[in-house]
């Protein structure tokens, strides 16, 4: 492999000239830039974090050792750590055991410590002979598998393994389980030490009960055959590991016995030859990694030991009472939400026996049809969007939730709070949950704004980095740069996109501008205003970017040109991300990155729902409240390409790793608005502030308004008094 200095000698550059072009430091001219990068491919060098870090003499890699890959609680583990340590400049080595001493010793023995900057293991010789580990010059992570003791440098993360024995020992009571298999490995590992545990404390006379096997990690198949022909008539089989449990099903279904026993596991996953209590083995990679840069700043942020709650039992809805057959109906808004709620309402109906017949309405048909409140007796539960007036149309539209028997407190999972307790309340009475939250967050063409040519060119032009935008100019810098007619060198047409289709999606486009700088607008308790300077300046601001931007009809429109590379960053609401990751329809799919949007005031998206005050199938919407805020029903519409309330989702590994603005989408939640606070206004209407703006804002943008005149116009029609503004 070429090294710098060949790099150096081919593009008749200095040493340091070549390292900074490497490093993307932005110090180097273009003309450079392209003597080197030229220089590199004509010797085939290829950059990477790992080389980088090897040239100043760093440890590059990590070493994971695994008892077997062909278990999904190893391959989780594996992936979410390879993509963790990836992102902080880490490689990720894995070394399978089999559980066998001498394997893990010998593989302990041949690491290039000089490259290796930590060991995570899932060791079958920690407990037993802890002093191999204690001997290494790098950090350790167990995993599950720990010693008694930590010695220093090392860190132990395992699962709350002793309250899912206490779950087992409750189902045992409850099914009259008298006879119990326990089958685990031949090494009697924490993990299944405390699983048994938990079980013999909380069940009445355990050792008569439970019947211990064990067996190595290859010879599931053969034990699994033993403990049938054992005891064909065990009621239960508690087997430590899904591997153990899948053997146990294959010598069940060859043996055929009279009495098939329940098969109980832990793992990840749910598996269709047993029930698993699911732990998140895909979380252990991300704390590995920050508690690993932690370390790097701190060494003596180890020794320590973390323990994990597990997820639960998947699709099991204990909190879902089956109903007598009957049907529900729902009013909502045709959006990628309901369309992934509809694939899922016969899961619902299997688990509560309710059928959901759902109304999907385009957003200004659905709420014309709410104001007309003769007609709600049709449905029972009813979404309204956020931008909608609930002070009015909550108490005459909504029963209170506390006559429903529902509140956050009494939900199986819990909710994005306090940011949508604004829209759910009116004074002290909560009428409606988040149904299908979203929150505006900034993406862009992460390839783009890495790449070392465009960072000297933005830096040349403006003096600053390029990097996700802080503030309202900076943005300004960003779309400008990335607009070909203003840029001929741009790779993109357009730095960015405008939604203006209609007045709420022009308004909601233009706020984050506005409330940059002037968010105390929605927060004084002051009689809003909209022919102000302020507001002027502000449409001065966005009539600029106006140049930079494709102009869409809908966010549907402006994320597909996001998609198709056509535009270089954007704003948009989260819940439209889907056709990002749709490789048929996107050409930028695995180069996307995200942020908080700029000027750091995101507006609130989605809509509430309640139960209509004219429904008589209270219970019914009940059941399904409890199903639809469980966290398995989350996640299944999280996947689905749709939103949910549920907080927990937004830190599952699994789902950040297809839609990586999860985390983003979280923190922007914690500071987005919508309108003012009903507690400082109540009589403020979102939607006809919104209105007036947006009708201001196309006039604007169409070029048959000036600032000036588009502020004075949006005044007009705010204080029309021909508008009725009860509607709003």
């Amino acid at each position: 492999m070429p090294t710098i200095k060949d790099i150096a000698r081919e593009a008749g550059v200095s040493h340091g000239t070549v390292s900074n072009v490497l490093n993307k430091t932005g110090k180097v001219s273009i003309e450079k830039i392209k003597l080197v990068e030229e220089a590199a491919h004509k010797l085939g060098y290829i950059p990477n974090a790992q080389a980088q870090m090897l040239r100043q003499g760093t440890p590059t890699s990590i070493a994971l050792l695994l008892p077997t890959l062909r278990e999904d609680t190893c391959l989780d583990l594996y992936q979410s750590l390879q993509s963790s340590m990836h992102q902080i400049g880490y490689e990720t080595f894995i070394y399978e055991t089999n559980d066998i001493v001498g394997t893990e010793k010998a593989i302990l023995e041949k690491l290039p410590f000089s490259r290796i900057a930590a060991v995570v293991s899932v060791s079958c010789l920690a407990e037993s002979d802890p002093s191999v580990y204690s001997a290494l010059p790098c950090p350790v992570f167990f995993v599950e598998r720990i010693p008694k003791q930590l010695s220093q440098k090392q860190y132990a993360l395992s699962f709350q393994c002793r309250s899912v024995g206490e779950y087992i020992a409750y189902l045992a009571e409850k099914n009259s389980w008298n006879r119990i298999a326990f089958f685990r490995d031949s090494n009697d590992f924490h993990s299944s030490k405390e699983l048994l545990t938990g079980i013999r404390q909380s069940l009445a006379n355990s050792t008569e009960k439970i019947q211990i096997f064990s067996s190595d990690i290859n010879l599931t198949t053969a034990k699994s055959f033993s403990i049938i022909q054992a005891d064909p008539a065990f009621d239960c089989i508690i087997a430590t590991s899904p591997l153990r449990a899948e053997s146990l099903d294959f010598a069940l279904q060859i043996s055929k016995p009279a009495k098939k026993p329940a098969i109980f596991t832990i793992g990840s996953g749910s598996h269709s030859y047993c029930t698993t209590y699911e732990f998140d083995y895909s979380q252990i990679g991300t704390k590995i990694a920050k508690i690993f840069t932690s370390y790097q700043h701190n060494p003596s942020a180890l020794p320590g030991h973390t323990v994990l709650e597990g997820k639960g039992i998947p699709y099991m809805f204990p909190n879902v009472i089956r109903q007598a057959p009957c049907e529900l109906t729902m009013l909502t808004l045709n959006s990628p939400s309901t369309q992934a709620l509809q694939k899922l309402l016969p899961l619902f109906e299997e688990v509560s026996g309710i059928r959901l017949k759902i109304s999907s309405l385009a957003y200004d048909d659905l709420h014309s049809y709410i104001e007309m409140l003769n007609s709600h007796f049709y449905f029972d539960l009813i979404r309204m969007d956020v931008a909608r007036r609930l002070t009015i149309l909550g108490p005459a539209t909504y029963l209170p939730l506390n006559q429903v028997g529902i509140s956050p407190d009494v939900l199986p999972a819990r909710l994005i709070q306090p940011a949508y307790d604004n829209y759910s309340k009116v004074n002290d009475t909560r009428y409606t949950l988040p149904l299908d939250p979203s929150v505006q967050i900034f993406l862009y063409r992460k390839d783009l704004f890495e790449d070392a040519m465009l960072c000297r060119a933005y830096y040349e032009r403006y003096r600053e980095p390029l990097s996700v935008p802080e503030t309202i100019e900076q943005f300004l810098h960003v779309a400008e740069f990335f607009t070909s007619c203003y840029n001929p060198e741009s790779p993109t047409k357009y730095g960015t996109t405008l939604t203006t289709g209609s007045s709420v999606f022009a308004a909601s486009d233009f706020l984050p501008y506005f409330l940059a700088d002037h968010s105390e607008t929605f927060r004084s308790g002051q009689p809003i205003q909209l022919d102000t300077p302020e507001m002027i300046q502000t449409m001065e601001k966005y009539q600029k970017m106006s140049r930079f931007s494709t102009h869409e009809n809908t966010w549907t429109d402006s994320i597909q040109q996001f998609a198709a590379g056509n535009v270089a960053s954007m704003n948009i609401y989260s819940n439209h991300t889907g056709s990002i990751i749709n490789t048929k329809h996107s050409n930028i799919a695995g180069k996307v990155g995200s942020g908080i949007i700029p000027g750091h005031h995101p507006l609130l998206g989605g809509g509430v729902i309640g139960v209509s005050k004219y429904s008589s199938k209270v219970e019914a919407c009940r059941q399904f409240f409890h199903w639809y805020y469980s966290l398995d029903t989350a996640s299944l519409l999280i996947r689905l390409g749709g939103s949910s309330p549920i907080l927990d989702i937004y830190n599952d590994f699994k789902n950040h790793s297809v839609f990586p603005w999860l985390g983003v989408s979280k923190k922007s939640f914690e500071l987005g608005i919508r309108g003012v606070d009903p507690n400082i206004n109540p009589d403020f209407s979102t939607t006809h502030y919104e209105f007036a703006l947006g009708i201001a804002l196309r006039n604007l943008i169409a070029g048959s308004a000036s600032p000036q005149e588009a502020a004075a116009m949006a005044q007009a029609v705010y204080d029309a008094p021909s508008v009725p503004n009860h509607i709003f």
